[in-house]
């Protein structure tokens, strides 16, 4: 190589060390100073060693208005490009807070839409890190910043897409991560709005602090917005790999498989002591899933909203399955408007990307009251019931105990293409419980006798239960089988084989030609 390359190549060099190291000393500073990694330390911790890609590199702003051009805008404030990740192709965003504070540019705007085609087009996860102050006002860049919102919608349920907020992301630029599959938020860093504190106060009045109106704590437990909580960056990154371990490269694929050594007819003596005598009494249903999950395989999905439904991920002898059921110690295991919308997604997930439902069973209907009547249960309801029905999923149910009113309806009842349906036998079936049901059944009888009302009601409610039992259910093909407990994981290890190769475009469901259905969301 001649004299005149070698300068050449050695100022290449220089740039780069330069450009890659994002913006000034004190930016860097202030970001680790508020428990923040920069935009590379985060590439560096998700990728395996050494096997990041980066893309436009040397992108600069697309705009030389108010002397941005003037300025060191390394990246234009955005680190995009590919890698492994556990070994397997993934593309990713990672907004740069220390260069023009992340904001959003044409340029930049250009490399997220960028990393987004090329990751649907290769057919791999697309992973965004969240840290910006928004659109940049100086350059016009809202057509590129709504291709990245109308591309991250697209690409939902074709490639897994997960966002982490670990900074701001507000106004028209946080619609981009709510249409990603997973969202994460970072706990005291991530502000996660359309409207701020500043644009409240101006508008109604009301004073609201950032952590309390788009915190990581408000996104998990309130508004639902997110589906996982992380302590810090570090932990968020954690987070991603966990969920990208159950998902396939792409709705084309199925999910990977890892080696599990297990006795297939292994009985679970546990399962047969875990629902209490009386209907009443409550028990925790994640102890269920982690006893029927292999061992340390569980990983929840939206933990911390409308808890009286569980939505997890988890694995049966290697196999990647989503289990759905509901929390008999929150709200009795109740359905109400947010379960609804919780199971609704959580379907939709596990439908896209070709993993088996497992729905546990133990809910005694909706959640009764005005309130839920006048939030609209029933459009929110209907969410769940299109969900259930329209995928064509492996779908297992098995109903612990109750299986009462249409809440029982998302969750299985062979209406809904149930490829297996399993009764334990502490099963408790109908359209409402006993003692309502038979109000009605022996009103006449008991006004006609009111002395002896109560005893009329005794004998009724027994005569009820005598004849709703498993049996009469399993007599009527309502049920394939009635099991005990402890044999709960062989049969789903064997109905799971049996469903590997399940062909969804055999299923005898007549079709008309139509664009889609109209959705009650």
């Amino acid at each position: 190589m001649g004299k005149e390359n070698r300068k050449k190549q050695m100022e290449l060099r220089r740039k780069k060390k330069l450009w890659k190291q994002g913006g000034s000393k004190e930016g860097v500073e202030r970001q680790h100073a508020q428990g923040k990694l920069t935009a590379r330390e985060r590439l560096a911790l998700l990728f395996d060693k050494g096997a990041f890609v980066e893309y436009g590199t040397f992108a600069i702003p697309g705009s030389s208005l108010h002397g941005i051009d003037q300025q060191f805008v390394p990246g234009d404030g955005v680190v995009t490009g590919f890698g492994k990740v556990d070994g397997r192709l993934v593309w990713a965003v990672s907004q740069d807070f220390t260069v023009l504070g992340g904001s959003m540019g044409q340029h930049h705007s250009k490399k997220i839409c960028r990393a987004s085609e090329e990751a649907a087009r290769n057919g791999c996860p697309c992973v965004y890190f969240w840290d910006g102050g928004g659109g940049r006002l100086q350059e016009a860049w809202f057509d590129e910043l709504y291709k990245c919102i109308i591309l991250a919608s697209k690409n939902s349920g074709y490639i897994p897409t997960i966002s982490v907020i670990c900074g701001p992301c507000a106004g028209g630029s946080a619609y981009a991560p709510i249409l990603n599959d997973f969202l994460i938020c970072v706990d005291k860093t991530s502000k996660f709005y359309l409207c701020g504190p500043e644009v409240i106060r101006a508008a109604t009045g009301e004073e609201v602090s950032k952590e309390e109106l788009a915190g990581a704590y408000t996104e998990n437990y309130i508004s639902g917005n997110a589906h996982q909580w992380a302590v810090d960056d570090k932990d968020a990154i954690w987070h991603v790999k966990k969920y990208l371990s159950y998902m396939p490269q792409n709705c084309r694929e199925k999910t990977p498989r890892v080696p599990y050594v297990d006795d297939a007819d292994r009985r679970i003596e546990e399962l047969d002591h875990i629902i209490p005598d009386e209907s009443g009494k409550t028990y925790d249903v994640s102890q269920v899933i982690r006893l029927l999950a292999d061992k340390e395989s569980v990983y929840e999905y939206q933990p911390y909203w409308a808890q009286n439904l569980v939505t997890c991920f988890g694995r049966i002898m290697g196999e990647t399955v989503g289990f759905i059921a509901n929390q008999p110690k929150v709200k009795a295991g109740c359905f109400d408007i947010d379960a609804s919308d919780k199971f609704a997604r959580f379907v939709d997930i596990l439908d896209c990307y070709n993993i088996p439902m497992i729905a546990l069973t133990d809910t005694p209907g909706f959640l009764p009251g005005k309130e839920q009547e006048h939030g609209g249960i029933i459009r929110h309801g209907a969410k769940a019931l299109e969900a259930s029905f329209r995928a064509t999923i492996p779908k297992i149910q098995v109903v612990l105990r109750k299986q009462i009113g249409g809440a029982g309806m998302p969750m299985g009842w062979n209406l809904f293409n149930l490829d297996m349906n399993l009764y334990w036998p502490t099963l408790d079936y109908g359209l409402m419980d006993p003692k309502s049901a038979c109000r009605f059944i022996a009103k006449r009888r008991m006004k006609d006798d009111p002395e002896h009302a109560k005893e009329i009601l005794k004998e009724a409610v027994d005569e009820f239960l005598d004849a709703r039992t498993p049996y009469a259910m399993a007599g009527h093909l309502w049920a394939d089988d009635i099991i005990e407990p402890c044999e709960t994981r062989m049969y789903l290890i064997k109905a799971l084989e049996m469903l590997r190769n399940k062909d969804a475009d055999l299923l005898q469901i007549p079709e008309r030609k139509k664009k889609h259905a109209v959705s009650p969301r």
